[in-house]
């Protein structure tokens, strides 16, 4: 549809720059501009329009606006139906849709130190040429076997995150078809005092739009592994 009313467009553009007299003749014939309106440039379709800017208050002003992330969630990208999020799943600046899981698969919470976890967008690319990319950064303390090989998973399979932040919203970072990869590190440290554990970093670039927040409705429609606070810590000791 999309590119047969850009077909349209363009060959109406033609005709006004090469036969302007007659394309003057065959619009007088028309009762109402609005059909030509109505046809090519309402509906979900905008073709020739650009959206202006709009008059926003972004400084908070007696709002608390902390920072930080209170829960992680991940998924790897194949244990997702289709492409999620998508364009289409956004809408006003948020994503309306919640992914469509393979069977049996679910979203894993990862648990982690307090202040260790970012999710961050960045615009770059020349005029014209400029898009998103999207980061992530957390870290796990301790060293276990469950640690380790649950890091493994994220060998060269890329993953789609969801995280809360502290003011209560979700925000999704990654997609099925341009997952961010995850690449973890450890360290023992060198004394008692020193930090033990992983820290895992990711990115990925080459997005249409930065981090969004997630729909309320959509948040409650997520499916999720349960809970395990009752079960041994993946980090614990012996």
């Amino acid at each position: 549809m999309k590119s047969f009313l850009k077909v349209v467009v363009g060959l109406f553009a033609l005709a006004v720059a090469f036969f302007p007299n007659e394309v003057a003749s065959l619009v007088s014939g028309v009762d109402s501009l609005s059909f030509l309106h109505d046809s090519l440039i309402s509906g979900p379709v905008v073709i020739g329009s650009f959206i202006s800017l709009a008059n926003i208050d972004a400084t908070s002003y007696q709002t608390p606006n902390p920072g930080g992330v209170r829960s992680l969630f991940i998924a790897l990208r194949k244990d997702i139906k289709g492409i999620w999020p998508k364009i289409a799943d956004i809408d006003a600046g948020e994503i309306k849709n919640a992914p469509v899981m393979v069977e049996g698969r679910k979203f894993a919470e990862y648990q982690f130190p307090d202040g260790t976890c970012s999710l961050d967008d960045d615009a770059s690319g020349d005029p014209g040429f400029q898009s998103y990319k999207h980061t992530l950064e957390l870290m796990m303390a301790g060293f276990s076997k469950e640690l380790a090989a649950e890091i493994l998973k994220h060998l060269n399979a890329g993953a789609v995150v969801i995280v809360e932040m502290n003011d209560g919203q979700y925000v999704v970072g990654g997609s099925s078809d341009n997952p961010i990869y995850i690449k973890p590190g450890f360290k023992s440290g060198k004394k008692g005092a020193d930090k033990r554990g992983y820290t895992l970093k990711g990115e990925q670039d080459g997005f249409m739009w930065g981090i969004l927040p997630l729909k309320p409705t959509v948040v409650t429609e997520l499916a999720l592994l349960p809970d395990t606070e009752e079960e041994a810590p993946a980090g614990g000791g012996a």
